[in-house]
C-alpha cells in the first residue's frame, strides 16, 4: 500500500495484496484505470458476470470500466493506470502488443505463466515499486516503458499459449482488435454492422468475413454483444431505470430496448436487475 504515495487515483499505482490484506476497498475507486494483476495459483476473481478461478500463478488484464471482485484468499499484485499514462493506441505496432490483452469486453485474458516467466514479470512489478518509491522527475516515463515490458513478455506468452505464430493470422487478429475498439468507443450510437463498414472503409460483406476468420462470432454479434454487457452493468451496478438505461444506450424507444434486451439475454431487464440484486445481497 505504501506504493501509492502522491499517484493514488491519478495516473497509476501498484497494491499488492495477501489473503490479510485485500484490495476490494479500492476496486470500485479504481474502476476507471486499467489493470494489471498479477495472481498466485488458487486465487478467484469476478469480473462482471464471469467469475476465475486461478489454477496457476497468471497475469490478468483488465480493461477500464469492467467490474471486478477478488476472493478474500488472493495473492498477488495489481498496477493500475490511466489512458493518459498507457492508453492503447490504433496502430499496427500497438496492436501486435495489444491484441491478445485488451481486445475482448466481455472476459478477462488470463495468461498463464511458468517459473521462468513468472520471475521475469515479478521483477519488473518490483523495478516498478522502486520507481514509484523514489519519485523520479522521469517517472512517468519510466513506468511507462516498464508497462510496455510487460504487455510485450505477455502478449508473447500468450501468443505461444494459443499457438498465433503465422504472420497472417496475427494480421487477421490485429485487424479484429482495431474493430472490437471501434465497437467500444461506437456502441451506445452505432448498433449495425453497415455504420462500422463505413468507418473501415470496407463493404459489410467484407467485414463479416475478416471478421469470422479470427472469431466465432459476427460482427453483429459482437455489437450486440457489447450493447449487452454495457445494460447489464447499468441494471445491476446504478439506480438508472429501464428507460434511462435504454436511452444511454442509443435507443429512442423503451419498449424496443426491453424487447432487444429480452430476446437476448432471455430474461426481461427489470426481472435481471433484481435477481442479480438479490445475489449481491446474499453474497454480502
Amino acid at each position: 500500500m505504501e506504493y501509492l504515495k502522491q499517484c493514488a487515483f491519478k495516473k497509476f499505482g501498484i497494491l499488492d495484496f495477501c489473503k490479510q490484506n485485500s484490495p476490494d476497498q479500492f476496486i470500485d475507486q479504481l474502476r476507471g484505470f486499467i489493470k494489471i494483476i498479477y495472481i498466485r495459483a488458487g486465487g478467484r476473481v469476478s469480473s462482471d458476470f464471469n467469475d476465475i478461478e486461478v489454477q496457476q500463478d497468471g497475469l490478468l488484464f483488465v480493461s477500464a470500466g469492467q467490474f471486478l471482485r477478488l476472493s478474500e484468499n488472493i495473492q498477488g499484485s495489481m498496477i493500475y493506470y490511466n489512458q493518459d499514462l498507457y492508453g492503447v493506441q490504433l496502430h499496427d505496432q500497438e496492436i501486435a502488443c495489444d491484441e491478445l490483452l485488451f481486445s475482448d469486453f466481455h472476459k478477462i485474458p488470463l495468461v498463464e505463466l511458468n517459473a521462468n516467466s513468472s520471475a521475469a514479470i515479478l521483477s519488473i512489478f518490483d523495478e516498478i515499486r522502486r520507481e514509484i518509491s523514489q519519485g523520479d522527475i522521469n517517472l512517468e516515463e519510466m513506468v511507462r516503458v516498464l508497462l510496455k515490458q510487460i504487455i510485450i513478455r505477455a502478449t508473447r506468452f500468450g501468443k505461444h499459449q494459443r499457438g498465433i505464430n503465422d504472420l497472417v493470422r496475427q494480421q487477421d487478429s490485429g485487424f479484429s482488435r482495431f474493430f472490437i475498439q471501434l465497437v467500444e468507443n461506437n456502441f451506445s450510437k452505432h448498433h449495425d454492422v453497415a455504420s462500422y463498414a463505413n468507418m473501415l472503409n470496407i463493404s459489410a460483406k467484407a467485414l463479416n468475413k475478416r471478421i469470422c476468420k479470427y472469431r466465432k462470432c459476427t460482427p453483429n454479434e459482437i455489437i450486440k454483444k457489447r450493447i449487452i454487457m454495457e445494460a447489464k452493468r447499468l441494471l445491476v451496478y446504478t439506480h438508472l431505470s429501464v428507460k434511462e438505461i435504454g436511452y444511454r444506450l442509443g435507443y429512442d424507444d423503451p419498449s424496443y430496448f426491453i424487447r432487444f434486451f429480452s430476446k437476448q439475454v432471455k430474461i426481461a431487464p427489470q426481472n435481471f436487475r433484481l435477481h442479480f440484486q438479490r445475489v449481491l445481497n446474499a453474497v454480502a
